[in-house]
């Protein structure tokens, strides 16, 4: 016998009793599939070792704990996406745990208290989740993508003290203050000046359909607090990841780096609503203001402003001259038209052709209804524009020349949002007018400091003519504003890094893109390059087959055909890459 220190992994088949009960033959089937081509993998990909598979459960050792919870993650996620077709009472579910521990060896087996306190903590893991002990999160923290909660210390079956324990969020989205740090070199602190986030608004009507309404409402206030003067605010892509949860305030000041959280609650019924809301100070949980507004559908504006200025004054922070009577401009927009609006935004953050398109007609529908409402207008203007350059149009040209036409129009406005000089900026980055769009970018910024889009927009704009200390600095604010960011805000923070030659940092961050986005060209593409650049050809090669597994007809030659905003030099700087981790020419 000999001792040593491991990580352990313990996984189990939630209800396995329940399911071989239902139908025995094919639960064993299915589980069966589901070790040799996803749980045995991965253990090997991850370096692991298969201590033993015992009927519903497995036994595993790392010697890497960071391997260990890497290898955890994968599966459960990959989880996620199987048997969608199978009801959910009959679908294969795991729980995991894992620690770090001494244990006793013994031949290919392994024992001890090591061994006991990673089953006790699968016992404790949620369906599809991951407990880990404390130990493990002292040692992962920082180095494994993804958040955690603090379980507190549990009184585990037959182990003799108590035992520190945390889950892992499985969503990649989801990044803790730790790895925040990793990816963009920054810690994630309070801000010296008041910082708020707006949890989505929980739809009480009982209509699923709803939701759309209950998530407009929430957007509407936060673009309101966005115009607030001196106070930073949490873009949309943050705060509606804590969806549909429950939620401790505290933890979502910690992961988001603000000091104070809005939550609330909408009830639509017939033609009233009710709507509620209260600010919540995070370190302390104390509240600060809360209220109740009964109302007609057409006053549901009005109430947002009122929220907005009730925070406002809660906050000590001052609404600029004009705004403390009215954040709708001049007038409260159509609503039936505000409703197709909400719709499109529900359709265009699915960031799909199909999403895409269905937004297009929608902010097409809301126009007619209100053509003077400028929010109207430029949402689709953003729509054709992103439709345009993502590939999802047939005349792509003919959906930014109309991008173009609606921008000058409303650049011809009295007061121009901010958000038109962002379009306007980005549609200028795509013509390769880099001078004109950095311009257009600032001023955005300079109206509405804390709208995470702007930057991320500055950042592409200085990315696509090789400025990327300037786009690192600013894709570093895009992020902190919004630090459950787009999948995409992550290929240009590497990008960044990559150009500054900061390789290792800039493979780091694609790595946790594949978490984000596996399977696609956008990652696979960027981890082929990365990989070549360090000349590390194993990894460069698995990338490149990823890529052509994914486009067997892919060619550099044309996919920097479809960079030409970019300039000569930094379309080489890829294609050299690419072509020496082997992609086709």
């Amino acid at each position: 016998m000999k001792r040593k220190l491991a990580a352990i992994l313990a996984a189990d088949v939630v209800g396995f009793s329940r399911l071989m009960g239902h139908d025995e033959e094919n639960t064993r089937q299915r589980l069966n599939t589901l070790l040799s081509e996803l749980v045995q993998p991965q253990i090997r990909e991850f370096k692991g070792r298969i201590v033993k598979l015992m009927g519903d459960g497995l036994l595993a050792e790392f010697i890497s704990v960071v391997d260990a919870a890497e290898c955890a993650v994968t599966i459960q996620r990959a989880m996620i996406g199987r048997e969608a077709d199978v009801p959910d009472e009959q679908r294969i579910q795991l729980r995991i745990g894992i620690h770090l521990g001494d244990v006793i060896s013994e031949g290919s087996d392994i024992f001890g208290e090591g061994v006991n306190v990673a089953a006790r903590l699968e016992a404790i893991a949620e369906p599809g989740g991951v407990c880990v002990s404390e130990d493990v999160y002292r040692q992962i923290k920082g180095k494994v993508s993804g958040s955690f909660k603090d379980l507190g210390e549990q009184d585990l079956k037959n182990i003799e003290h108590r035992i520190g324990a945390y889950s892992i969020d499985l969503d990649p989205a989801r990044l803790s203050p730790e790895f925040y740090e990793v990816l963009t070199g920054e810690q994630l602190e309070l801000p010296d000046q008041p910082s708020i986030a707006v949890l989505p608004f929980q739809n009480m009507s009982g209509d699923p359909e709803q939701e759309y309404f209950a998530d407009g409402i929430t957007e509407d206030i936060i673009t309101a607090l966005s115009h607030v003067n001196g106070l930073i605010v949490m873009a949309r892509n943050s705060t509606f990841a804590y969806k549909g949860r429950s939620v401790d305030v505290r933890q979502v000041g910690r992961e988001l780096g603000v000091r104070f959280v809005l939550e609330g609650s909408v009830r639509k019924a017939g033609q009233r609503v009710r709507i509620t809301g209260q600010l919540i100070e995070c370190q302390t949980g104390s509240h600060l203001w809360a209220d109740r507004y009964d109302r007609q559908i057409e006053d549901i504006f009005t109430v947002q402003d009122e929220i907005t200025r009730e925070i406002s004054i809660s906050l000590a922070v001052n609404l600029t001259h004009g705004q403390e009577l009215r954040l709708w401009a001049d007038q409260a927009p159509n609503f039936v038209a505000w409703d197709l609006m909400m719709r499109g935004i529900s359709e265009q953050y699915k960031f799909t052709k199909e999403g895409n398109l269905s937004a297009i007609q929608l902010y097409r529908k809301a126009v007619e209804l209100d053509p003077e409402n400028s929010s109207f207008r430029t949402g689709l203007g953003w729509a054709l524009q992103a439709g345009a350059r993502l590939g999802f149009h047939q005349d792509p040209k003919a959906s930014t020349d109309e991008a173009q036409s609606i921008c000058d129009a409303l650049l011809a406005m009295k007061n121009v949002p901010a958000d038109v000089y962002a379009l306007q900026g980005y549609i200028f980055t795509n013509q390769s007018r880099f001078d004109e769009a950095k311009a257009f970018c600032n001023e955005a910024i300079e109206r509405q400091p804390s709208v995470s889009l702007s930057h991320a927009m500055l950042a592409i704009a200085y990315n696509s003519c090789g400025e990327f200390e300037e786009s690192l600095n600013s894709m570093r604010k895009a992020i902190r504003l919004s630090p459950y960011s787009p999948d995409w805000y992550f290929s240009h923070l590497g990008d960044a890094y990559r150009g500054l030659g900061q390789l290792e940092q800039a493979r780091t961050v694609y790595r946790h893109l594949e978490t984000r986005l596996p399977g696609t060209l956008l990652c696979q593409i960027r981890l082929a390059a990365i990989h070549a650049d360090l000349d590390d050809t194993e990894n460069a090669t698995k990338a490149v087959d990823a890529v052509l597994s994914i486009d067997p007809q892919f060619s550099v030659q044309n996919y920097i055909a479809h960079t030409a905003h970019q300039t000569e030099e930094l379309r080489k700087f890829w294609a050299d890459a690419m072509l020496k981790a082997g992609l086709p020419k």
